[in-house]
């Protein structure tokens, strides 16, 4: 912990100023202690990181091996990890720089005078103590006589005898540890400071080692500072509105819990005597799930709240250090400014992958028959975030990077499997319809196969009902299954009297496709046509802000529609053709968070993405990135899993990562 005292009042005896923004530990605001540097370049009072990694890591497993930045939320990785966690801390260097800034605050042997001989006497008499509510020096005599007979509620310091009483010092005259010259070259190559000797010796066959002047001087001519200051303002801005949104999303959330319990209060008028305790118990419910999602929502308004208030502190520490004229510290905060740019562009990602727009709602299910309060039902949507023009890209405009491929073939499998469906849930597992082998496959987020449900009958198409269930059509009938990290578990069969080939869940209903007809489903397997088509469709998805559902036609003709698209209303038009893009037989379709539409051309062995406002077509797979006969696809913010049914590929299916060349 950092040790507070009259040292952060000190005085100015020449106009200079010390670097205190290098010397204040970021969690307890005071002057750094024992500082530990970490990876991104953010120091720590050593108790104070040692606190927060431990406050940290005690939520999840005791497996955990990493722990990120209090500043910044950089994924950190001990030096150690199968050290205990109490240990983590001191495995990370010291700060040196800082250290010798203190050492440098705590060597300092001026003479300092008292102010008011000075002023009246026009004499140097050795000052005895500083008061800090006025911020002058004083000899005895005058503390006594003058000081103490006005100012008797000050806090004056005897500085004979504090060790804490410490005028500002220049520090730009820092010195080398090994040659205890003045450090005042930089190598780029390494990102380290030397002095004249460290260069001769160890850098002089680096590329680029210049002076920290001239660095710095290259710095303001490439106008990079005003660059970084530049784009770091729009991040701050858009992390200020990204903060608003949360706010929103509380109020909207709030005002949802306040509507589901009137209509509780509504429905217990009409059961009062029977549904006292059933009623306490869904209250409980919306409370719960409203806590729990109004927790996430704050844990992540926090997390912004953090990284912008870094951002604009660093902004200020860059303007002060130019100002000073401080080359080294110009170097470290230019630095800090990279990473935490960095960090929120990984928290943007973050954003992205995790959060949706919640909403709350209250479904009643009374029937005239069986009394009950209903259900309170989470519903959340991809949510849209804010990009800062020139440092992000919107995804119909990012290139495919295949991550991994996973092998899903199993020792139980009696034959090669057919992977007609597919799901990426919000925690990054995926579940996978095994046709031929008839089972449902659960893949962690390390490729792992951990579980396989056994189906009757094939299962072809998947989709996501919330973050914890997905459904199949299998049969004449959708399967609702719930998933958790290591198990996948059966929980309705909704049968409806048609083969179900596409599935999509939109508003609270499944719609279906059979054959060339689009259906709505009721809950309890009604069925209600919405669209006929002229050729069979295999796939359903939809736009989760607008509802409007997307479907392939299964075809090559000439001239002929590939996709067609069904509004709310139930209003069709055909999006696509044969012709406009080398696209055949189209499979598998799902739709991004920003409204792009991708489909499988299991016939042209490739995966066409159609922009949100359909105005943009684009292959952006091929058999060059190994699409041969993709079937199904699915995707979940910037990551695209793909299957393949051919002979040599059937076994594994591929993810994919929306890459921004930014």
């Amino acid at each position: 912990m950092a040790e507070g005292g009259p040292n952060q009042e000190s005085v100015p005896k020449d106009g200079t100023q010390t670097d205190s923004h290098l010397l204040e530990c970021p969690i307890c605001l005071e002057q750094l202690h024992q500082p530990k540097c970490l990876p991104c370049h953010h120091s720590l009072c050593q108790e104070c990181l040692n606190t927060y990694i431990i406050s940290e890591v005690s939520g999840r497993r005791d497996t955990a091996t990493t722990f990120t930045c209090p500043v910044c939320r950089t994924l950190t990785y001990p030096v150690d990890k199968t050290e205990n966690k109490e240990k983590w801390a001191g495995q990370f260097p010291i700060d040196k720089v800082a250290m010798e800034l203190i050492q440098m605050k705590s060597s300092s042997t001026d003479v300092h005078y008292c102010m008011s001989c000075e002023k009246t006497k026009d004499k140097k008499v050795p000052a005895q103590f500083w008061c800090k509510t006025n911020k002058c020096l004083l000899c005895e005599s005058c503390k006594l006589n003058h000081h103490d007979i006005v100012h008797f509620n000050c806090d004056a310091i005897d500085i004979r005898t504090s060790t804490y009483f410490l005028p500002r010092t220049e520090t730009n005259s820092k010195r080398c540890d090994k040659h205890r010259k003045k450090m005042a070259y930089y190598c780029v190559d390494h990102n380290v400071f030397g002095c004249s000797k460290c260069v001769t010796v160890g850098h002089r066959k680096c590329d680029d080692v210049t002076t920290t002047e001239d660095y710095c001087e290259t710095l303001d001519k490439d106008s990079k500072l005003v660059e970084r200051t530049t784009y770091m303002k729009e991040a701050a801005d858009s992390l200020e509105s990204l903060v608003k949104n949360f706010h929103q999303y509380l109020q909207s959330i709030a005002d949802d819990k306040e509507s589901a319990l009137q209509s509780i209060d509504d429905m217990e008028e009409r059961f009062i005597q029977r549904m006292r305790e059933m009623k306490k118990e869904i209250k409980d419910d919306l409370i719960a799930k409203y806590k729990e999602e109004s927790g996430n929502f704050k844990a992540a308004s926090q997390k912004c709240e953090r990284l912008k208030v870094a951002m604009q502190n660093t902004m200020e520490s860059t303007v002060t250090a130019q100002q000073q004229n401080n080359h080294i510290g110009t170097i470290i905060l230019y630095q800090r400014g990279q990473t935490e740019l960095d960090a929120w562009k990984d928290l943007v990602k973050e954003m992205r992958m995790t959060n949706s727009a919640v909403s709350l709602k209250h479904e009643a299910e009374f029937d005239g028959t069986i009394l009950n309060f209903g259900k309170i039902v989470v519903q959340k949507q991809q949510r849209q975030l804010t990009d800062v023009p020139g440092l992000t890209k919107p995804l119909s405009e990012c290139k495919l990077k295949e991550v991994r491929k996973v092998n899903i073939k199993m020792e139980s499998d009696r034959s090669d499997c057919a992977a007609c469906g597919v799901v990426f849930t919000p925690d990054g597992s995926i579940v996978v319809g095994d046709c031929y082998n008839q089972k449902l496959k659960l893949i962690n987020t390390d490729g792992d196969v951990v579980y396989e449900l056994k189906v009757i009958g094939r299962p072809l198409d998947l989709c996501l009902v919330d973050n914890t269930t997905v459904a199949a059509a299998i049969g004449n009938s959708i399967h609702v299954v719930t998933v958790t990290p290591d198990k996948l578990t059966l929980s309705n069969v909704i049968n409806i009297g048609k083969q179900c080939h596409g599935i999509t869940y939109r508003n609270g209903e499944f719609i279906v496709s059979s054959g060339k007809e689009v259906y709505r489903v009721t809950k309890d397997g009604e069925t209600q046509i919405l669209h006929r088509g002229p050729n069979t469709i295999y796939a359903l998805s939809h736009k989760h802000r607008t509802g409007n559902l997307f479907f392939p036609y299964f075809t090559c003709t000439p001239d002929s529609t590939v996709i067609g698209s069904l509004s709310t209303d139930n209003l069709h038009k055909d999006v696509l053709k044969v012709g406009i893009v080398n696209i055949s037989y189209p499979y598998g379709v799902d739709v991004d968070g920003e409204g792009n539409v991708y489909v499988c051309g299991y016939g042209s062995d490739n995966v066409v993405q159609m922009s949100g406002d359909e105005t943009n077509v684009r292959e952006v797979l091929t058999t060059a990135d190994g699409m041969h006969s993709p079937r199904a696809i699915s995707v979940c913010g910037d990551k695209i899993v793909v299957t393949n049914i051919s002979s040599e590929h059937c076994n594994y299916i591929s993810l994919f990562q929306l890459i921004s060349s930014v």
